[in-house]
């Protein structure tokens, strides 16, 4: 299975959707092992290491530690944040922003807090979410916060649009606010303007 994933990765590195898919499926719920997890993100980092950086260990492991705390406690989470920073200078769009912010912030911080290893690493993670939002992101896309707020469920029903953007847009403000407290209680704003709906910080 890892194989097949690998051959359909090559085909088209610069679409990180089967690395996500290929570190879901090898957790040992599905086919795998944590100790392959592991392997294989890393043969998939050196594999996309032109078109990613580090970022292919980060793009296997996504999914896998979101939804698994033994793997999540068994990242390596220097590589995995390095990863971050290689996809985000790789591919500096909004779209890849959101996304980021919206998993660090929402899917990984909003997980159950525990006091073992998976907790810490997540910690770290949604930290990282401090950084994006303020180095990266210049729009809001509501939609993914609102995926993110509910795992990355590809089997979810959404009943309408509308109200699934309008959670994902209050997730994101509510993150965002606490992000910038300290500018907010300084007088500040965070702004969405109506044409790009950017982030300022006026004085």
């Amino acid at each position: 299975m890892a194989d097949r994933y690998a051959r359909l990765i090559d085909l088209n590195p610069e679409n990180p959707r089967p690395m996500r898919a290929m570190g879901n499926h090898l957790l040992p719920r599905w086919h795998g092992s944590y100790d392959q997890l592991e392997l294989e993100a890393r043969r998939t980092a050196a594999r996309t290491e032109e078109t990613w950086g580090a970022g292919g260990y980060t793009w296997v492991q996504f999914d896998a530690i979101s939804c698994d705390a033994r793997a999540c406690a068994n990242l390596d989470v220097p590589f995995f944040i390095e990863g971050l920073r290689d996809i985000l200078a790789r591919r500096p769009d909004p779209h890849t922003a959101n996304l980021l912010a919206a998993y660090c912030a929402s899917a990984i911080g909003q997980a159950t807090p525990s006091e073992d290893a998976a907790g810490a690493v997540r910690a770290e993670i949604a930290d990282c979410a401090r950084w994006i939002v303020r180095d990266h992101m210049t729009e809001l896309h509501p939609l993914l916060w609102a995926h993110a707020a509910r795992g990355f469920d590809n089997n979810l029903r959404v009943r309408s649009a509308r109200r699934f953007a309008a959670s994902g847009r209050d997730e994101a403000m509510r993150i965002i606010t606490g992000l910038f407290q300290g500018e907010i209680e300084a007088g500040k704003r965070v702004i969405f303007t109506e044409g790009r709906r950017q982030i300022a910080m006026p004085g």
